[in-house]
């Protein structure tokens, strides 16, 4: 069963259905891996869902898994002797059974995490009904990492190191209003230091210059890391 995001997790603005790949190929267990390999060559991909007759997702197959059970010495066979090899093996046969999926509710965290934990690059994606909805990817999910953090934009990215404790996002988010300043983004992350954290705060600053930083450091926060994004000429 897909893996449901967290419910203290709803409030990611970016969804898996939001940045997955829909209307995805797929391909039957009992298909050959000849073609699976012309498959993947029209469509130019490099993994692929796999389903049974039912149209359930059972696994999930790459090019890589198509590699490895190709003939190793393919330079003595004609290209008729691959081909009739290849067509004797079945994609169940070499793809990967237990597939990770995920729902297309899930925030773009609970995917990312599932990558990491799992090792795994690409996850089919369901809908309510446990219908196979589209695919995510690594690819996907780091286009959607720059986006948050502004990173095709002219952007400034401010890191604090700030007391970990209720209402000091608002007291931080205070300075930038005051200088009538929109917050791109906003992300936190553990400190060093016990009973502290690391607030990244994403803002453009093209017209208006670096005062923020010395009001910010007025007010007593302390601005561990200034760094700058342009966009690409």
């Amino acid at each position: 069963m897909p893996m449901k995001a967290k419910e203290e997790r709803r409030k990611m603005s970016i969804l898996v259905k939001d940045i997955m790949t829909p209307n995805v190929v797929t391909v039957n267990q009992n298909s050959s891996l000849l073609e699976l390999k012309n498959l993947m060559d029209d469509h130019n991909l490099r993994r692929i869902p796999v389903v049974n007759d039912a149209g359930q997702v059972v696994g999930i197959v790459t090019n890589s898994d198509v590699s490895m059970a190709s003939p190793t010495d393919a330079s003595t066979l004609s290209r008729y002797e691959a081909s009739y090899l290849l067509s004797r093996i079945k994609v169940k046969d070499v793809m990967t059974h237990s597939v990770k999926t995920v729902y297309d509710t899930a925030g773009l965290e609970d995917v990312a995490d599932i990558m990491y934990h799992d090792r795994i690059n690409s996850v089919p994606v369901m809908d309510s009904g446990n219908n196979l909805a589209g695919i995510v990817t690594d690819t996907d999910v780091f286009r959607a990492l720059a986006e948050i953090f502004g990173v095709a934009q002219n952007t400034t990215r401010i890191t604090l190191d700030v007391e970990d404790k209720p209402g000091i996002l608002a007291d931080v988010g205070k300075v930038f209003f005051e200088h009538n300043l929109n917050i791109i983004s906003l992300i936190t992350s553990a400190s060093r230091e016990q009973g502290r954290k690391e607030v990244t705060i994403t803002v453009d600053l093209t017209h208006v210059g670096m005062d923020i930083v010395e009001d910010l450091r007025k007010e007593g926060y302390d601005v561990v890391n200034i760094s700058t994004s342009k966009v690409r000429a």
